[in-house]
């Protein structure tokens, strides 16, 4: 196999800011990746939304750019583009530009992050937005069932909620919450800054020690653990006039930094992602049940999720469980064929490779890996560490994943809820 070792430089400021820089030959642009260790799981339920709303506040303007058409003119008139993105244990701002003008992006992110304004009306408005957009989930059920699906494995739970918060709690946040939140989590210490492409390293680490050098560090509160409760309620359905019946089947999975994750990986690779998966050859091309199926899984620092989702015709929604099922059991039956599991590690080993192919996917790959593993692994490691799955850990995986108590069910269409005791002993086996 190809080397395909990453070269690039960790730096760490006085103040605990974790800075990486790579310089990607050939490339003319370059991309930053802040990463904050912070997200929804950190949140107590009153403020339930606060790192998604402080994240949309922070594009809002700042003190050198008071506006955000400041801040976008400012990015984008170099002929760069912008984002943010809050999730479960991290919020991430990204910028791409050409190279030469990675200084001038990197002044107006950090200008961002360290003198945001919070003006009253722009809160506001923004406060409008965001309950818009939440609102807007429930008009996609399938965004909305996925959302069910983490609901019905982690009730009551913050890994449960919406990382948007809901409609009450955004309405409830205060200017002074979010500064309050922002003072406390924005830290250099809880901070990772990454940057790859066309860059000059000493020319960047010069820059982020100029910006950030001088910011106080500060003791970072921990998340409280959120294992899945055993004793669950097993189904979650909503009743909407939709063509489709919406499911998703989810299922214990495993935190990132276990032994677990990557036959985990592989498990999802067999089952649900891609046309060769055995979801889709068997519920799709046999049996014609779905026309949308496919598997997806959530891992966090100490536990996770799998999760199959599909679109089904109302009248063949117990059809369509049952078939799950009766694949998520084969893979704890019989073990897989060495052939097809040597096709899913090519399958997924291949997709981690070319996923890395742009500067920002390398900035974002760098950072992300700093902020949640405290080091960065290479992608060599990580194509040696699936290699040596075995078809004994993945039917091992499978049985301690998959096992009945932990099946769940979260559905949106026409389906009756009356029908949750026939669809609970499916769950388990019957």
């Amino acid at each position: 196999m190809p080397n395909h070792r990453m070269n690039y430089e960790r730096t760490i400021l006085p103040n605990g800011l974790r800075l990486l820089t790579t310089h990607m030959p050939g490339m003319r642009s370059a991309s930053i990746a802040f990463f904050f260790s912070v997200g929804s799981r950190y949140e107590p339920d009153a403020l339930a939304g606060v790192s998604h709303f402080i994240e949309h506040m922070l594009f809002k303007g700042s003190v050198h750019y008071p506006s955000a058409r400041a801040i976008s003119e400012a990015i984008e008139g170099v002929g760069g583009n912008f984002n943010g993105s809050t999730a479960k244990e991290l919020t991430a701002y990204t910028a791409r530009v050409p190279g030469e003008y990675l200084p001038v992006v990197l002044q107006v992110m950090a200008d961002m992050i360290r003198n945001p304004l919070f003006d009253e009306q722009e809160l506001e408005k923004e406060r409008s937005v965001i309950i818009e957009e939440i609102s807007s989930t429930q008009d996609d059920p399938q965004e909305w069932v996925s959302l069910l699906a983490d609901e019905v494995m982690w009730p009551d739970l913050p890994l449960g909620r919406d990382d948007a918060g809901s409609v009450a709690s955004v309405s409830c946040l205060q200017r002074q919450q979010l500064l309050d939140y922002l003072h406390t989590f924005y830290r250099p210490n809880s901070l990772v800054i990454s940057v790859a492409g066309n860059i000059d390293t000493a020319q960047v680490l010069e820059q982020v020690t100029a910006l950030f050098g001088d910011w106080e560090p500060g003791e970072h509160p921990h998340w409280s653990e959120c294992l899945p409760p055993r004793d669950a309620k097993l189904t979650h359905i909503i009743k909407k006039k939709t063509e489709q019946t919406n499911i998703c089947l989810t299922t214990l999975g495993t935190a990132y930094a276990s032994s677990d994750y990557n036959p985990l990986l592989l498990i999802n690779g067999i089952l649900g992602d891609g046309m060769s998966s055995r979801l889709f050859q068997s519920i799709r091309e046999e049996q014609g049940l779905a026309y949308d199926i496919g598997s997806y899984f959530n891992s966090y620092y100490e536990t996770g999720s799998m999760v199959v989702s599909a679109g089904v015709d109302p009248s063949r929604t117990q059809e369509t469980i049952r078939a799950i099922i009766t694949e998520l059991e084969r893979l704890c039956r019989e073990p897989v064929l060495v052939d097809e599991l040597e096709r899913i590690k090519a399958y997924v080993c291949g997709g981690i490779v070319l996923s890395l192919e742009g500067t920002q996917q390398v900035a974002s790959w760098l950072g992300s890996q700093e902020c949640l593993y405290n080091r960065v692994w290479d992608i060599d490691e990580v194509v040696a560490k699936v290699n040596a799955v075995t078809v004994e850990d993945i039917q091992r995986v499978a049985r301690i994943c998959f096992a009945p108590e932990w099946r769940r069910l979260a559905i949106i269409g026409p389906d009756d809820p009356r029908q949750v005791v026939r669809f609970e002993r499916l769950l388990a086996g019957a």
